[in-house]
This record gives structure tokens, sequence and C-alpha cells, in this order.
């Protein structure tokens, strides 16, 4: 009997010590990433109105500078047309005042009080310019349309979003890895990715490494690089990716002194 309890001993210590040697490497699991777009805005109407005209659809391509929508701002167009009206009678009575003190028949505060008000309402035509301003919503950058909130004739609170834009250079993926691979990775090291939509596989060049640990996950946040000319990855799509180590670099948890 005790020589079966040994045996029994010996056979569990014999298959625990397989996944020992697995927990001590976690370095060499896949680690997630979610693809994102090299630059992405999401436009939002400053000011409250409705919409008079969307100019893009779902997934068009736009230029930059390209006129994506625009605010009905009618009662803006007024009012500053209204500005402008009380800015050139400004300008008019501040030159006869001037031409009335060269005559002695104005005193330097009138002239004073009517430069200021010419100053007043050009400032007042300055704060329409910005409002109306606000009333296009324009492209900051060649991309793509990836979400439109609104329809033509629809009311616009100020802060709603009016139409998601995504950029249309290379994509970068986002990671979370182990704070272990810290010892080796540097800008410029590279990834195994592949992606989970499409199955195929693309080397990442890592770009960016946060300056903090997560101290619950012990993770830490890193962005890579798709190379260029990468057709059929989109942002929002996600997959695995794990190191490429270089010869002779041992800390890398891919080679095979770390593994």
């Amino acid at each position: 009997m005790k020589s079966m309890f040994m045996v029994v001993c010996a056979l569990m210590g014999a298959t625990a010590l397989p996944l020992q040697a697995e927990e001590t490497l976690p370095g060499n699991s896949p680690v997630r990433f979610l693809v994102q777009a090299n630059r992405e805005s999401p436009l939002s109407s400053v000011v409250a109105g409705r919409m008079a005209k969307v100019n893009v659809q779902l997934g068009d391509k736009v230029a930059a500078g390209k006129v994506l929508a625009t605010l009905d701002c009618s009662d803006l167009t007024a009012r500053r047309a209204a500005a402008q009206a009380e800015y050139h009678g400004a300008q008019l009575r501040y030159e006869a005042k001037a031409k009335l003190q060269g005559l002695n028949s104005a005193a330097q505060l009138e002239v004073g009080l009517a430069a200021a008000e010419v100053n007043r309402t050009k400032g007042q035509m300055g704060i329409f310019d910005a409002q109306l301003a606000q009333c296009r919503f324009v492209a900051p950058f060649d991309g793509r349309v990836a979400r439109v909130y609104v329809k033509e004739g629809q009311g616009v609170a100020a802060g709603g979003g009016v139409v998601d834009l995504v950029g249309s250079g290379t994509p970068k993926a986002r990671l979370n890895v182990p704070s272990g691979w810290i010892v080796w990775l540097k800008p410029g090291v590279t990834l195994e990715a592949t992606v989970g939509e499409t199955g195929k596989k693309y080397p990442l060049t890592v770009t960016n490494i946060s300056a903090r640990v997560d101290a619950v996950s012990q993770t830490v946040e890193i962005e890579a690089r798709f190379p260029d000319n990468v057709d059929g990855v989109l942002p929002g799509m996600s997959g695995q990716a794990v190191p490429l180590c270089a010869a002779g670099d041992t800390a890398c948890p891919g080679s095979g002194a770390a593994s």
C-alpha cells in the first residue's frame, strides 16, 4: 500500500512540472491588439441649430477641407449684417467727429468715444464671424466617414455629434503587453500580428510605449504601426501579436534562450 502511494505521488509530481514551466513563461503567450486609425476626429456642433445640408454618407472618402455638413445659420447671418451696419455708422460718426476736431468744433473726448464705438462694433462683427464659422463642418484631414449622426432638417444641440471621420493613412495597433517585456521592448521592435477578421499576418513596428505600468494587470500599453499600403485592415478589427526576437536577444520571450 505504501509503495502504491509513493508511485501515485511520483506521477503527480511528474505531471506538475510542465505546468510550472508554462506558468513561468507568460511572455510566450500572444497578446490581443486593437486596430485604430492613424487619425480620428469626432466632429460635433458648437452651437445649437438645424442641419441645412449633409454632403457625405457612410464610408465616403473625403479630402481635407471638404465641407461635410452645414447648419442653417440664417439668424446669425442677419445679426451679422446688422452688426456690419452699426460698424459702418460708427465709422461715419468717427470721421465726422475727427473733421470737426480739425475745425476746433469737437472735443478730444468726443473723438475718442467715437473711435471706441468703431472698435466695439468691429469686435461685434468678429464675434458673429466666429459663430458663423461654426456652422460649417470641414474635414480636417484626408479620410473616410465612419459615422453620420444627423440628417437634413434635424435639430442639433450644442455639443451634439455630427460626423465621425477616420484618417486614410496607415493604421496602428494598440496593445497591453506584459510588464516583463519592458526589459527588451523599445521603439522599432517588430511584432508579428494576425488579424482575426482576415487571418492575414502583418509585421507591427512598435512606435510608442507608455510611461506607466498598470499596477492591477501588470501590463504596459504600447502602440505599433502597420506596414504602409495595408489593404483590408479597418479600425475596430482585432487580433493577436507575438514578439519577433532578434538573434541573440536572450531577454526576448520568443527567443530560444527564453523558452
